[in-house]
């Protein structure tokens, strides 16, 4: 096998160097109101390159159906880690040179600071490129996708999330980019336990969605959602943005200009929940015409 197309392991996060600011969680049953800290993008649509202003009194935050107060709200032009996961499989309909024209693209949109790895899943991710702002190491990495095997989504994004990302404690910006239309086929980790831990760490999931390989065929329920679903799901619970895969490769821009322009922390004070449950956020911007995006539950702690 290639010495560059290394399977994913639990120590690359060693290998991690970073700086920045570390996330605040919800407290366990018992405990009093605590702070907490969640990303928040402004999505532009006309105006995507602009710096926007946002405060407090722009929206109000609910958390299982409880306004919270907001102790701050701080724009974050810090840089970003970003993990490109594609699904290269065999019976994906995207070829390894539309994955790698996505790729560079890309590669050639990130910002000063930015890091990105680049990891191509079937029945196992494999890195092609671990974390760097390299670009000539990430133009190499973006050659190597084979398309081999079934596509186990779901342990493709808990490794990522656990060996990769969710040990970068000290950097606030934490993103996938899905390459894929959603299908799984035999993970062993389930639909909702992917879901829960990209919540958990904070981390935002953008995609390029392909037509479904299984044209909307009926799944059994412990297989989870339906590939669309699913993959709808998985994005706009984590706060973020699907794209089509015609648009592929100028999605790179605005993706990456939303993570370094239009990425906000917020820091709230959590009125007492119980955290051992899983609760609903919502957004409610007091102007009808901004778009705000953050996820969608803070998930459960076990007690």
């Amino acid at each position: 096998m290639n010495q560059e197309r290394r399977k994913f392991i639990g120590s690359l996060a060693l290998g991690l160097m970073l700086g920045g600011r570390v996330f605040g969680q919800s407290g366990r049953v018992g405990e009093k109101s605590t702070s907490v800290t969640i990303n928040l993008i402004v999505q532009a649509e006309d105006t995507p390159t602009d710096v926007p202003q946002l405060t407090a009194a722009d929206f109000a935050l609910y958390e299982a159906g409880i306004q919270q107060d907001l102790e701050s709200v701080t724009h974050d032009p810090s840089p970003a880690l970003i993990a490109m996961l594609v699904d290269n499989s065999a019976g994906f309909v995207a070829e390894t040179d539309e994955m790698e024209g996505a790729a560079r693209a890309l590669i050639r949109e990130l910002y000063k600071g930015d890091k990105l790895m680049i990891i191509g899943y079937g029945r196992e991710p494999e890195i092609l490129c671990e974390m760097t702002d390299d670009a000539a190491k990430l133009v190499a990495g973006a050659k190597l996708f084979q398309k081999k095997g079934r596509p186990h989504l779901y342990n493709a994004l808990l490794a990522t999330i656990e060996d990769a990302l969710r040990p970068a404690t000290t950097t606030t910006k934490r993103v996938i980019i899905l390459f894929t239309d959603g299908f799984d086929d035999g993970s062993e980790t389930g639909y909702d336990k992917a879901l829960a831990a990209l919540q958990s760490a904070n981390i935002v999931v953008y995609a390029i969605q392909f037509q479904d390989r299984t044209y909307g065929a009926p799944r059994a329920k412990k297989l989870g959602p339906k590939p669309t679903e699913a993959l709808r799901n998985i994005v706009e619970g984590t706060g973020g943005r699907i794209f089509k895969p015609d648009v592929a490769v100028q999605a790179m821009k605005p993706i990456t200009e939303e993570i370094r322009k239009r990425w906000f922390e917020v820091k709230y004070t959590d009125k007492g929940s119980v955290s051992v449950l899983e609760r609903r956020l919502l957004v409610s911007p007091t102007d009808s015409k901004i778009v705000l995006r953050t996820k969608k539950s803070q998930p459960g702690k076990p007690v």
